[in-house]
Protein backbone atom coordinates (compact mmCIF):
# COMPACT_ATOMS: atom_id res chain seq x y z
CA UNK A 1 0.00 0.00 0.00
CA UNK A 2 1.42 3.51 -0.73
CA UNK A 3 1.40 5.89 1.99
CA UNK A 4 -1.02 8.57 1.66
CA UNK A 5 0.44 11.85 1.83
CA UNK A 6 -1.03 14.60 4.07
CA UNK A 7 -2.23 17.53 2.47
CA UNK A 8 -2.76 19.68 6.18
CA UNK A 9 -0.75 20.02 9.16
CA UNK A 10 -3.61 18.44 11.30
CA UNK A 11 -3.45 15.03 8.85
CA UNK A 12 0.50 14.64 9.71
CA UNK A 13 1.41 11.57 12.18
CA UNK A 14 4.12 12.43 14.85
CA UNK A 15 6.75 10.73 12.16
CA UNK A 16 5.37 12.91 9.26
CA UNK A 17 5.74 15.63 11.16
CA UNK A 18 9.18 15.27 12.27
CA UNK A 19 10.28 14.37 8.64
CA UNK A 20 8.64 17.69 7.45
CA UNK A 21 10.73 19.91 10.65
CA UNK A 22 13.74 18.03 9.42
CA UNK A 23 13.43 19.59 5.84
CA UNK A 24 12.53 22.86 6.93
CA UNK A 25 9.23 22.43 5.30
CA UNK A 26 7.45 22.52 8.70
CA UNK A 27 7.85 24.90 12.05
CA UNK A 28 6.91 23.09 15.58
CA UNK A 29 5.95 26.53 16.69
CA UNK A 30 3.37 26.70 13.51
CA UNK A 31 1.82 23.54 14.58
CA UNK A 32 1.49 24.17 17.88
CA UNK A 33 -0.30 27.24 17.39
CA UNK A 34 -2.30 25.17 14.84
CA UNK A 35 -3.05 22.50 17.59
CA UNK A 36 -4.35 25.58 20.26
CA UNK A 37 -6.37 26.69 17.13
CA UNK A 38 -7.92 23.23 16.50
CA UNK A 39 -8.59 22.63 20.17
CA UNK A 40 -10.59 26.09 20.55
CA UNK A 41 -12.93 24.90 17.64
CA UNK A 42 -13.63 21.59 18.18
CA UNK A 43 -13.19 20.86 21.90
CA UNK A 44 -16.81 23.02 22.62
CA UNK A 45 -18.42 19.99 20.84
CA UNK A 46 -16.19 17.04 22.05
CA UNK A 47 -15.61 18.01 25.19
CA UNK A 48 -12.00 16.01 25.61
CA UNK A 49 -9.93 18.69 27.09
CA UNK A 50 -10.04 20.09 29.90
CA UNK A 51 -7.30 22.60 29.75
CA UNK A 52 -4.67 24.00 26.94
CA UNK A 53 -0.96 24.53 28.66
CA UNK A 54 -0.41 27.68 25.94
CA UNK A 55 2.43 29.08 27.53
CA UNK A 56 4.05 25.72 28.13
CA UNK A 57 3.46 24.46 24.80
CA UNK A 58 4.69 27.36 23.18
CA UNK A 59 7.52 27.78 25.33
CA UNK A 60 8.65 23.67 24.31
CA UNK A 61 7.72 24.60 20.78
CA UNK A 62 10.68 27.30 20.88
CA UNK A 63 13.35 24.75 22.28
CA UNK A 64 12.50 22.16 19.54
CA UNK A 65 12.60 24.76 16.71
CA UNK A 66 15.72 25.50 17.89
CA UNK A 67 16.93 22.10 17.87
CA UNK A 68 15.77 21.18 14.83
CA UNK A 69 17.71 24.15 13.17
CA UNK A 70 21.17 23.40 15.19
CA UNK A 71 20.62 19.58 13.63
CA UNK A 72 19.97 17.97 17.24
CA UNK A 73 16.70 16.73 17.68
CA UNK A 74 15.41 14.36 20.12
CA UNK A 75 12.98 10.87 19.61
CA UNK A 76 9.70 13.33 19.69
CA UNK A 77 11.14 16.57 19.38
CA UNK A 78 8.24 19.12 18.73
CA UNK A 79 5.22 16.53 18.96
CA UNK A 80 2.49 17.78 20.98
CA UNK A 81 0.71 15.50 22.95
CA UNK A 82 -1.74 15.39 25.46
CA UNK A 83 -2.36 13.81 28.85
CA UNK A 84 -4.58 11.92 30.45
CA UNK A 85 -6.00 14.06 33.45
CA UNK A 86 -4.67 11.66 36.04
CA UNK A 87 -0.97 12.47 35.51
CA UNK A 88 0.75 15.08 37.10
CA UNK A 89 2.36 18.45 35.55
CA UNK A 90 4.07 20.68 37.65
CA UNK A 91 1.91 24.15 38.61
CA UNK A 92 -1.14 22.58 36.43
CA UNK A 93 -4.17 20.76 38.56
CA UNK A 94 -4.08 17.08 38.38
CA UNK A 95 -8.38 16.49 38.84
CA UNK A 96 -8.72 13.13 37.98
CA UNK A 97 -11.89 13.84 36.45
CA UNK A 98 -13.55 14.87 40.09
CA UNK A 99 -14.83 17.73 42.05
CA UNK A 100 -13.16 16.65 44.96
CA UNK A 101 -9.44 17.54 43.18
CA UNK A 102 -10.00 20.59 41.60
CA UNK A 103 -7.86 22.46 43.65
CA UNK A 104 -4.92 19.42 43.63
CA UNK A 105 -2.22 21.39 41.98
CA UNK A 106 0.92 19.09 41.25
CA UNK A 107 4.43 20.26 42.79
CA UNK A 108 6.45 18.41 40.17
CA UNK A 109 5.79 16.42 37.45
CA UNK A 110 4.83 12.65 36.97
CA UNK A 111 8.17 10.74 35.57
CA UNK A 112 6.34 9.78 31.90
CA UNK A 113 5.74 13.38 31.63
CA UNK A 114 9.79 14.20 32.22
CA UNK A 115 10.66 11.29 30.00
CA UNK A 116 8.48 12.95 27.70
CA UNK A 117 8.94 16.54 27.83
CA UNK A 118 13.25 15.30 28.03
CA UNK A 119 12.82 13.33 24.58
CA UNK A 120 11.44 16.58 23.09
CA UNK A 121 7.68 16.24 23.13
CA UNK A 122 5.64 19.46 23.48
CA UNK A 123 2.49 18.66 26.10
CA UNK A 124 -0.26 20.46 25.18
CA UNK A 125 -3.04 20.01 27.02
CA UNK A 126 -4.76 17.75 29.83
CA UNK A 127 -7.25 15.22 28.60
CA UNK A 128 -10.87 14.38 29.82
CA UNK A 129 -11.38 11.09 32.11
CA UNK A 130 -14.17 9.30 33.82
CA UNK A 131 -13.83 10.52 37.23
CA UNK A 132 -10.86 8.89 38.94
CA UNK A 133 -10.63 6.33 35.81
CA UNK A 134 -13.17 4.58 37.17
CA UNK A 135 -16.37 6.55 37.09
CA UNK A 136 -19.48 6.13 34.10
CA UNK A 137 -19.15 8.44 30.63
CA UNK A 138 -21.52 11.21 32.13
CA UNK A 139 -18.59 12.76 34.03
CA UNK A 140 -20.31 15.00 36.76
CA UNK A 141 -18.41 17.89 37.32
CA UNK A 142 -16.61 18.08 32.95
CA UNK A 143 -19.40 16.26 31.39
CA UNK A 144 -19.34 13.24 29.15
CA UNK A 145 -16.56 13.62 26.11
CA UNK A 146 -18.46 13.10 22.89
CA UNK A 147 -17.10 10.59 19.74
CA UNK A 148 -15.51 12.03 16.86
CA UNK A 149 -17.41 9.62 15.19
CA UNK A 150 -20.69 10.08 15.96
CA UNK A 151 -21.39 12.76 18.72
CA UNK A 152 -24.42 11.15 20.25
CA UNK A 153 -22.03 8.35 21.12
CA UNK A 154 -19.43 8.04 23.62
CA UNK A 155 -15.61 8.06 23.16
CA UNK A 156 -14.97 5.24 25.80
CA UNK A 157 -13.37 5.56 28.91
CA UNK A 158 -11.60 6.03 30.73
CA UNK A 159 -8.90 7.53 29.12
CA UNK A 160 -11.77 9.15 26.98
CA UNK A 161 -10.75 12.71 26.09
CA UNK A 162 -7.45 11.27 25.07
CA UNK A 163 -8.64 9.00 22.31
CA UNK A 164 -11.08 11.09 20.97
CA UNK A 165 -8.52 14.45 21.12
CA UNK A 166 -5.96 11.97 18.55
CA UNK A 167 -9.09 10.64 16.26
CA UNK A 168 -10.09 14.44 15.81
CA UNK A 169 -6.71 15.33 14.70
CA UNK A 170 -5.94 18.31 17.78
CA UNK A 171 -2.50 16.43 18.20
CA UNK A 172 -0.87 13.02 16.97
CA UNK A 173 -0.24 11.37 20.31
CA UNK A 174 -1.80 10.88 23.49
CA UNK A 175 -0.88 9.55 27.24
CA UNK A 176 -3.77 7.22 28.89
CA UNK A 177 -3.73 4.90 31.62
CA UNK A 178 -5.46 1.22 31.17
CA UNK A 179 -6.90 -0.64 34.66
CA UNK A 180 -9.36 -2.74 32.06
CA UNK A 181 -9.16 -2.06 28.96
CA UNK A 182 -9.40 2.18 29.52
CA UNK A 183 -6.36 2.88 26.63
CA UNK A 184 -7.66 0.06 24.21
CA UNK A 185 -11.46 0.73 24.37
CA UNK A 186 -11.66 4.22 23.38
CA UNK A 187 -9.19 3.61 20.97
CA UNK A 188 -11.37 1.11 19.44
CA UNK A 189 -14.34 3.32 19.41
CA UNK A 190 -12.60 6.39 18.17
CA UNK A 191 -10.34 4.48 15.32
CA UNK A 192 -6.98 4.85 16.86
CA UNK A 193 -3.95 2.83 18.15
CA UNK A 194 -3.55 2.28 21.95
CA UNK A 195 -0.72 0.14 23.59
CA UNK A 196 -1.73 -1.51 26.74
CA UNK A 197 2.08 -2.55 28.32
CA UNK A 198 3.05 -4.62 30.33
CA UNK A 199 2.26 -4.36 34.21
CA UNK A 200 5.66 -1.90 35.65
CA UNK A 201 6.97 -1.28 31.88
CA UNK A 202 6.11 2.41 32.11
CA UNK A 203 6.96 3.73 35.57
CA UNK A 204 3.47 5.40 37.33
CA UNK A 205 5.39 7.64 39.95
CA UNK A 206 3.15 10.62 40.07
CA UNK A 207 -0.01 9.21 38.32
CA UNK A 208 -3.31 9.29 40.72
CA UNK A 209 -2.89 5.68 41.78
CA UNK A 210 -6.71 3.20 40.93
CA UNK A 211 -5.56 0.17 40.96
CA UNK A 212 -1.93 -1.59 41.86
CA UNK A 213 -2.31 -5.16 39.90
CA UNK A 214 -4.02 -3.90 37.29
CA UNK A 215 -3.75 -0.32 35.70
CA UNK A 216 -1.02 0.14 33.56
CA UNK A 217 0.19 4.08 31.35
CA UNK A 218 0.58 3.86 27.89
CA UNK A 219 0.42 5.73 24.55
CA UNK A 220 -2.15 6.49 22.15
CA UNK A 221 -1.39 7.56 18.73
CA UNK A 222 -2.74 7.57 15.22
CA UNK A 223 -0.33 4.46 14.19
CA UNK A 224 1.41 1.57 16.02
CA UNK A 225 4.61 3.13 14.40
CA UNK A 226 3.82 5.93 16.27
CA UNK A 227 2.78 4.35 19.54
CA UNK A 228 6.19 2.59 19.36
CA UNK A 229 8.18 5.91 19.07
CA UNK A 230 6.37 6.97 22.57
CA UNK A 231 6.42 3.45 23.91
CA UNK A 232 10.09 3.78 23.37
CA UNK A 233 10.57 6.80 25.55
CA UNK A 234 7.72 6.14 27.99
CA UNK A 235 9.15 2.57 29.16
CA UNK A 236 12.30 1.94 31.68
CA UNK A 237 12.95 1.16 35.38
CA UNK A 238 11.76 3.80 37.98
CA UNK A 239 12.98 3.36 41.06
CA UNK A 240 10.78 5.71 42.54
CA UNK A 241 8.17 3.60 42.02
CA UNK A 242 8.44 0.03 43.70
CA UNK A 243 6.17 -1.83 40.83
CA UNK A 244 8.60 -0.44 38.13
CA UNK A 245 10.57 -3.04 36.38
CA UNK A 246 13.66 -3.44 33.74
CA UNK A 247 12.17 -3.45 30.12
CA UNK A 248 14.61 -5.59 27.62
CA UNK A 249 16.78 -4.19 24.76
CA UNK A 250 14.62 -5.56 22.18
CA UNK A 251 14.92 -3.41 18.53
CA UNK A 252 11.76 -1.27 19.63
CA UNK A 253 13.85 1.56 18.43
CA UNK A 254 14.08 0.48 14.51
CA UNK A 255 10.34 0.50 14.49
CA UNK A 256 10.39 3.10 16.26
CA UNK A 257 12.28 5.34 13.46
CA UNK A 258 9.48 3.93 10.75
CA UNK A 259 11.37 0.86 9.54
CA UNK A 260 8.58 -1.48 9.25
CA UNK A 261 8.93 -5.13 8.16
CA UNK A 262 7.62 -6.11 4.67
CA UNK A 263 5.93 -9.02 5.92
CA UNK A 264 5.35 -11.58 9.38
CA UNK A 265 6.73 -14.32 7.66
CA UNK A 266 6.66 -17.32 10.34
CA UNK A 267 5.25 -15.29 13.16
CA UNK A 268 2.60 -17.52 14.77
CA UNK A 269 -0.58 -15.83 15.20
CA UNK A 270 -3.89 -17.67 17.48
CA UNK A 271 -7.23 -17.26 17.08
CA UNK A 272 -9.11 -16.96 20.33
CA UNK A 273 -12.52 -17.76 19.24
CA UNK A 274 -14.45 -19.38 22.33
CA UNK A 275 -16.22 -16.46 24.49
CA UNK A 276 -14.20 -13.45 22.27
CA UNK A 277 -15.96 -13.83 19.67
CA UNK A 278 -18.74 -15.02 21.30
CA UNK A 279 -21.42 -12.18 21.74
CA UNK A 280 -20.16 -10.11 18.84
CA UNK A 281 -21.71 -7.93 16.69
CA UNK A 282 -21.38 -9.41 12.78
CA UNK A 283 -19.46 -6.25 11.48
CA UNK A 284 -17.15 -6.52 14.14
CA UNK A 285 -16.49 -10.30 13.53
CA UNK A 286 -15.98 -10.03 9.81
CA UNK A 287 -14.00 -7.11 9.76
CA UNK A 288 -11.59 -8.96 12.56
CA UNK A 289 -11.69 -12.15 10.26
CA UNK A 290 -10.51 -9.54 7.26
CA UNK A 291 -8.39 -8.31 9.47
CA UNK A 292 -6.91 -12.06 10.14
CA UNK A 293 -6.66 -12.40 6.72
CA UNK A 294 -4.57 -9.79 6.02
CA UNK A 295 -2.13 -10.89 8.82
CA UNK A 296 -2.11 -14.11 6.88
CA UNK A 297 -1.39 -12.66 3.50
CA UNK A 298 1.64 -11.14 5.51
CA UNK A 299 3.24 -14.32 6.10
CA UNK A 300 1.55 -15.07 9.93
CA UNK A 301 1.42 -18.51 10.81
CA UNK A 302 -2.54 -18.67 11.94
CA UNK A 303 -3.74 -21.37 14.02
CA UNK A 304 -6.87 -21.51 16.66
CA UNK A 305 -5.73 -20.94 20.51
CA UNK A 306 -7.53 -21.91 24.03
CA UNK A 307 -7.86 -19.42 26.58
CA UNK A 308 -10.03 -21.26 28.73
CA UNK A 309 -10.34 -19.21 32.02
CA UNK A 310 -10.76 -16.48 29.85
CA UNK A 311 -14.80 -16.14 30.70
CA UNK A 312 -14.10 -15.39 34.23
CA UNK A 313 -11.64 -12.62 33.91
CA UNK A 314 -14.00 -9.47 33.80
CA UNK A 315 -15.92 -10.52 37.10
CA UNK A 316 -12.45 -11.51 38.97
CA UNK A 317 -10.78 -8.74 37.34
CA UNK A 318 -13.57 -6.09 38.64
CA UNK A 319 -13.13 -7.36 41.80
CA UNK A 320 -9.76 -6.64 42.01
CA UNK A 321 -9.81 -3.33 40.69
CA UNK A 322 -12.96 -2.34 42.70
CA UNK A 323 -11.37 -3.60 45.77
CA UNK A 324 -7.94 -1.89 44.98
CA UNK A 325 -9.85 1.33 44.46
CA UNK A 326 -11.75 1.20 47.50
CA UNK A 327 -8.46 1.42 49.56
CA UNK A 328 -6.89 4.14 47.82
CA UNK A 329 -10.06 6.27 47.98
CA UNK A 330 -10.75 5.72 52.06
CA UNK A 331 -9.44 9.16 51.67
CA UNK A 332 -12.32 10.14 50.26
CA UNK A 333 -14.92 8.49 51.82
CA UNK A 334 -16.78 11.43 53.53
CA UNK A 335 -16.97 13.56 50.35
CA UNK A 336 -18.36 10.73 48.04
CA UNK A 337 -21.72 12.38 47.52
CA UNK A 338 -20.34 14.80 45.52
CA UNK A 339 -18.82 12.56 43.37
CA UNK A 340 -20.26 10.13 40.21
CA UNK A 341 -23.10 8.01 41.34
CA UNK A 342 -21.47 5.09 39.41
CA UNK A 343 -18.09 5.63 40.28
CA UNK A 344 -19.36 5.35 44.20
CA UNK A 345 -21.30 1.99 43.31
CA UNK A 346 -18.23 0.54 42.05
CA UNK A 347 -15.94 2.14 45.28
CA UNK A 348 -18.65 0.65 47.21
CA UNK A 349 -18.23 -3.04 45.53
CA UNK A 350 -14.56 -2.79 46.41
CA UNK A 351 -15.65 -1.90 50.42
CA UNK A 352 -17.75 -4.97 50.46
CA UNK A 353 -14.80 -7.34 49.28
CA UNK A 354 -14.35 -9.95 52.05
CA UNK A 355 -10.36 -10.24 52.41
CA UNK A 356 -10.90 -14.67 50.97
CA UNK A 357 -12.50 -12.93 48.11
CA UNK A 358 -9.86 -10.57 47.20
CA UNK A 359 -7.01 -13.71 48.06
CA UNK A 360 -8.72 -16.06 45.72
CA UNK A 361 -9.26 -13.29 43.11
CA UNK A 362 -5.23 -12.99 43.45
CA UNK A 363 -4.71 -16.58 43.26
CA UNK A 364 -6.95 -17.16 39.97
CA UNK A 365 -4.59 -14.06 38.21
CA UNK A 366 -2.01 -16.41 38.88
CA UNK A 367 -3.85 -19.34 37.25
CA UNK A 368 -4.71 -16.75 34.61
CA UNK A 369 -0.84 -16.23 33.91
CA UNK A 370 0.07 -19.80 33.88
CA UNK A 371 -3.22 -20.34 30.78
CA UNK A 372 -1.18 -17.23 28.57
CA UNK A 373 2.35 -18.91 29.48
CA UNK A 374 0.56 -22.11 27.87
CA UNK A 375 -1.31 -20.65 24.84
CA UNK A 376 2.35 -18.32 24.34
CA UNK A 377 4.16 -21.78 24.07
CA UNK A 378 2.36 -22.50 21.17
CA UNK A 379 1.56 -18.99 19.24
CA UNK A 380 4.25 -15.53 19.12
CA UNK A 381 0.58 -13.46 19.81
CA UNK A 382 -3.12 -14.03 20.51
CA UNK A 383 -5.82 -12.03 18.22
CA UNK A 384 -9.12 -10.80 19.32
CA UNK A 385 -11.80 -8.29 18.56
CA UNK A 386 -10.97 -5.08 21.34
CA UNK A 387 -14.39 -4.48 21.38
CA UNK A 388 -17.42 -6.63 20.94
CA UNK A 389 -19.65 -3.63 19.36
CA UNK A 390 -18.61 -0.53 18.26
CA UNK A 391 -19.27 2.86 20.23
CA UNK A 392 -22.77 3.35 22.67
CA UNK A 393 -24.84 5.90 22.59
CA UNK A 394 -24.58 8.40 25.18
CA UNK A 395 -28.23 8.63 26.09
CA UNK A 396 -28.85 4.89 26.77
CA UNK A 397 -25.37 3.61 27.25
CA UNK A 398 -25.89 -0.17 25.26
CA UNK A 399 -23.70 -1.30 22.94
CA UNK A 400 -25.38 -3.16 20.26
CA UNK A 401 -24.79 -6.62 19.19
CA UNK A 402 -26.31 -7.21 15.79
CA UNK A 403 -29.45 -4.42 16.48
CA UNK A 404 -29.33 -6.31 20.17
CA UNK A 405 -28.69 -3.48 22.81
CA UNK A 406 -26.69 -4.65 25.56
CA UNK A 407 -25.78 -2.80 28.66
CA UNK A 408 -22.41 -1.15 27.95
CA UNK A 409 -20.70 -2.07 31.41
CA UNK A 410 -21.61 -5.73 30.53
CA UNK A 411 -19.74 -6.11 28.05
CA UNK A 412 -17.50 -3.43 27.20
CA UNK A 413 -14.70 -5.15 28.89
CA UNK A 414 -15.18 -8.71 27.83
CA UNK A 415 -11.38 -8.65 25.71
CA UNK A 416 -10.14 -6.15 27.79
CA UNK A 417 -9.63 -6.48 31.44
CA UNK A 418 -8.09 -10.46 30.41
CA UNK A 419 -4.58 -8.73 29.63
CA UNK A 420 -5.18 -6.36 32.81
CA UNK A 421 -5.42 -9.26 35.34
CA UNK A 422 -2.66 -11.53 33.47
CA UNK A 423 -0.49 -8.40 33.54
CA UNK A 424 0.11 -9.13 29.38
CA UNK A 425 0.84 -6.14 26.40
CA UNK A 426 -1.76 -5.79 24.14
CA UNK A 427 -1.90 -2.97 21.12
CA UNK A 428 -5.71 -2.11 19.78
CA UNK A 429 -5.73 -0.84 16.15
CA UNK A 430 -8.52 0.23 13.80
CA UNK A 431 -9.66 -2.83 11.53
CA UNK A 432 -12.61 -1.15 9.83
CA UNK A 433 -15.60 0.85 10.19
CA UNK A 434 -19.49 -1.12 10.90
CA UNK A 435 -22.45 -0.08 8.85
CA UNK A 436 -22.91 2.98 10.44
CA UNK A 437 -19.77 4.06 9.70
CA UNK A 438 -18.25 3.47 13.60
CA UNK A 439 -14.54 2.12 13.69
CA UNK A 440 -14.56 -1.62 14.77
CA UNK A 441 -10.77 -2.72 16.10
CA UNK A 442 -8.61 -5.66 16.32
CA UNK A 443 -6.28 -6.63 19.67
CA UNK A 444 -2.98 -8.39 19.57
CA UNK A 445 -1.93 -9.78 22.69
CA UNK A 446 1.65 -10.75 23.09
CA UNK A 447 3.98 -12.82 26.18
CA UNK A 448 5.25 -10.60 29.01
CA UNK A 449 7.50 -7.53 27.64
CA UNK A 450 7.23 -8.66 24.01
CA UNK A 451 5.07 -5.74 22.81
CA UNK A 452 7.71 -5.15 20.28
CA UNK A 453 6.26 -8.13 18.36
CA UNK A 454 2.42 -6.99 18.97
CA UNK A 455 3.41 -3.64 17.51
CA UNK A 456 5.40 -4.79 14.76
CA UNK A 457 2.30 -7.05 13.69
CA UNK A 458 0.47 -3.89 14.12
CA UNK A 459 2.64 -1.73 11.96
CA UNK A 460 2.93 -4.14 8.85
CA UNK A 461 -0.72 -4.66 8.83
CA UNK A 462 -1.07 -0.79 8.83
CA UNK A 463 1.37 -0.46 6.00
CA UNK A 464 -0.89 -2.84 3.88
CA UNK A 465 -4.22 -1.33 4.61
CA UNK A 466 -5.72 1.99 5.59
CA UNK A 467 -7.86 1.65 8.05
CA UNK A 468 -5.72 3.88 10.57
CA UNK A 469 -5.77 6.84 8.03
CA UNK A 470 -9.21 7.41 8.46
CA UNK A 471 -10.63 10.26 9.99
CA UNK A 472 -13.72 11.29 11.05
CA UNK A 473 -15.73 14.19 9.56
CA UNK A 474 -15.36 16.24 12.24
CA UNK A 475 -11.60 16.37 12.02
CA UNK A 476 -11.69 17.89 8.38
Amino acid sequence: MSAVRPTATHECDALQLQELYRRGDLSPRDVVEDCISRIERMNPEINSVLVVLVERARAAAAESERRWREGAPRPLEGVPIGVKDVADIAGVPTTGGSALYLDHIADRDAEVIRRTENAGGVVIAKDATTEFAIGGPHNPTFGAVRNPWDLNRWSGGSSTGAAASVAARMYPLAIGSDAAGSIRMPASWCGVTGLKPTTGAVPRTGVLPLSWTTETVGPIGRSATDVARFFAVLRGLDTADPRSVPTPADGLDTLASGRVSNDLEGVRIGIARDYFLEDCDSDVRQNFESAVNALRSAGALVSDVMLPLAPDAMQIGYLVLFTEAAAVHRINADRLGRCDPVMVRRLSEGVLTSATDYIRALQYRVQLQRSFAEAFSKVDLIAVPTTPGTAPNLDDLTIHIDSIPKPMHDVQSRSGMVCNLAGVPAVAFPSGLDRAGCPTSIQLIAPPHKELEALTAAAVYQSRTEHHLRAPDIAA
